[in-house]
């Protein structure tokens, strides 16, 4: 994550800080330990009709194990049965995570300078969904 925000803005310690401390609430935190430590987390907020994912983020060591895709199936498994839209914003530059967003069917609603802003609102066919985005066509 730092690679992207230094490409795009560069980085800025004190910011980045303060950022994490002004959006800092427990229970909006889900985290995966293996047993070298953290693993990867997600940090999603209630905003009002909707969920918003802030951060999916996965240690390189365990990328590509099916980490991110659990910590978003849980999203949008909570989404389902909140009967909330999930909304997230993704790097333009990162074009592996949006291409992972797609392949669970969210769409490019918006964008800014920097990020696409996309959505998803969680459907009857949820678990079929899931599983497709699991296995895509090479």
């Amino acid at each position: 994550m730092r690679d992207y925000i230094s490409e795009i803005w560069g980085w800025d310690d004190q910011w980045q800080e303060n950022d994490f401390f002004s959006h800092f609430e427990p229970d909006d935190i889900t985290l995966v330990l293996k047993e070298q430590g953290l693993a990867g987390y997600s940090h999603v907020e209630n905003r009002g009709g909707q969920m918003f994912i802030r951060m999916i983020v996965v240690h390189p060591n365990h990328q590509r194990k099916g980490i991110g895709s659990k910590l978003l199936e849980s999203v949008i498994a909570a989404g389902k049965v909140q009967s909330k839209s999930i909304g997230l914003e993704v790097f333009k530059i990162n074009h592996e995570a949006k291409k992972f967003y797609e392949r669970y069917g969210f769409n490019v609603e918006d964008e800014t300078s920097s990020s696409y802003v996309m959505s998803l609102m969680p459907n009857p066919s949820f678990e079929r969904d899931c599983a497709k985005a699991r296995s895509p066509s090479i």
